[in-house]
């Protein structure tokens, strides 16, 4: 439904899966949580291929690994959807603190910074992560927050800078 729609109609999503909305709810506790899941399912998916295709490379290969996974997110009709139709609601579930897509980022980030260059000794390592992870988001969402377009080179360009 996400892919095709951009949205999760959790009404439409119980008829069709057959359970109750109730039992989504206790599952997943709201919408924004499951839409949060999904947008995370496909993330960690694209994050495992690009790791796989940057690993070994140190400060590029992480600012590639995050430019790569802004860049097929970016090319994702759903997503496309969700932030212009859905924009104050995709804004919570991508970037709050509350929601599962940031937290988990900064984990695969921090894990990806450990691997590839090693801990930090003048920082932790999820501090750094958060950095990374909000300068990603600065430049993906700039549109939205700023008005001007997106620039995923840039972000990756200030990533490797801030890992040397």
């Amino acid at each position: 439904m996400f892919v095709s729609e951009g949205w999760i109609d959790v009404r439409k999503l119980a008829t069709v899966t057959g359970v109750s909305r109730a039992t989504l709810y206790r599952h997943y506790r709201d919408r924004d949580r499951l839409l949060g899941e999904v947008v995370w399912r496909h993330a960690a998916a694209d994050l495992a291929k690009l790791r796989k295709k940057n690993r070994g490379r140190g400060a590029v290969g992480i600012a590639d690994t995050v430019q790569g996974l802004l860049q097929i997110s970016a090319a994702r009709s759903s997503m496309r959807t969700f932030l212009a139709e859905h924009t104050d609601v995709a804004m919570r579930v991508l970037t709050s603190k509350h929601g599962v897509v940031q937290e988990r980022f900064i984990d695969a980030i921090a894990e990806l910074i450990v691997a590839e260059i090693g801990e930090p000794a003048d920082i932790d390592v999820h501090t750094l992560a958060y950095a990374i992870v909000r300068v990603g988001e600065s430049f993906y969402y700039r549109d939205y927050i700023t008005g001007e377009p997106a620039d995923n080179t840039a972000a990756a360009i200030i990533i490797n800078r801030l890992l040397r």
